[in-house]
């Protein structure tokens, strides 16, 4: 008799646990100001009623005709051309942890090098709207924010009472499926979900590599401006190089998603 009890306790563990587990899909789109192409990458967040884990610009998230795919763009509207050399992926992709008792985010990035920083999760003022849109099969609400140097429309689904979102997006009254800023830099979109999942994926932290550790929000900050400090000294090198031809430093805010 023990032992059945044991065993429908543990079942009704297995069956909350699921309950409260979901994973979602987003399509995440970058676009520098003026390029003419866009960077199109696949991601996913999984997710618990307390912690979140997203993920993308990961190798087993994309084909690998598209992360070798090379080809010369024309953007018709701006007359700019470019050359997209592929999907710039990596083996663990970008991710970002929210915890909410820890009130704690981490996240890790590919610039140049693998950065992992570590800050007490950002407040983002929301300003909820009254206005829906068809997502999916959701009906979602509306909310705008500035959040780190932009400014954010959100769609949130009420329905799925999490405060999640893709990347650092967070504390709406409802899971975020779609987000995107003002300039059409930035978008995550949704494309579709398990909600509950039985996925063995895990709400997970992020591994640390040997001899690395966490840097603070402020430090990343520090590392950003010294990249591109150091774009910005190439270029000058270059442009001694050729009479006549100027290149134009772009603004930071055009370089990191964090400003």
């Amino acid at each position: 008799m023990k032992k059945i009890i044991i065993l429908l306790a543990f079942l009704n563990f297995l069956i909350s646990t699921a309950q409260n587990k979901g994973i979602v899909y987003y399509g995440y789109r970058t676009t520098a100001e003026g390029a003419p192409y866009s960077l199109d990458f696949n991601s996913y967040m999984i997710f618990s009623k307390d912690q979140s884990y997203y993920v993308t610009a990961k190798d087993s998230l994309e084909k690998a005709e598209t992360k070798k795919e090379e080809k010369i763009i024309v953007n018709d509207d701006t007359k700019t051309m470019g050359i997209n050399s592929g999907l710039p992926t990596s083996s663990s992709g970008s991710e970002t942890v929210y915890n909410i008792p820890k009130k704690t985010m981490w996240s890790s990035y590919i610039d140049g090098k693998k950065v992992h920083v570590k800050e007490i999760v950002p407040k983002i003022n929301w300003k909820l709207i009254n206005e829906t849109k068809k997502i999916g099969n959701f009906t979602c609400k509306k909310a705008s924010t500035f959040f780190r140097g932009r400014n954010y429309t959100a769609w949130y689904n009420p329905e799925i009472a999490v405060p999640f979102g893709p990347w650092k997006f967070q504390g709406l009254p409802g899971l975020i499926l779609e987000v995107s800023d003002d300039k059409k830099m930035y978008k995550w979109y949704f494309k579709s979900i398990e909600y509950p999942t039985n996925s063995k994926e895990t709400v997970k932290y992020i591994s640390l590599p040997k001899k690395m550790n966490f840097i603070t929000f402020e430090e990343f900050q520090v590392f950003q401006k010294e990249t591109r400090d150091k774009q910005d000294a190439k270029q000058k090198m270059a442009q001694k190089k050729f009479s006549g031809v100027y290149f134009n430093e772009p603004k930071i805010s055009d370089l990191f998603i964090e400003f």
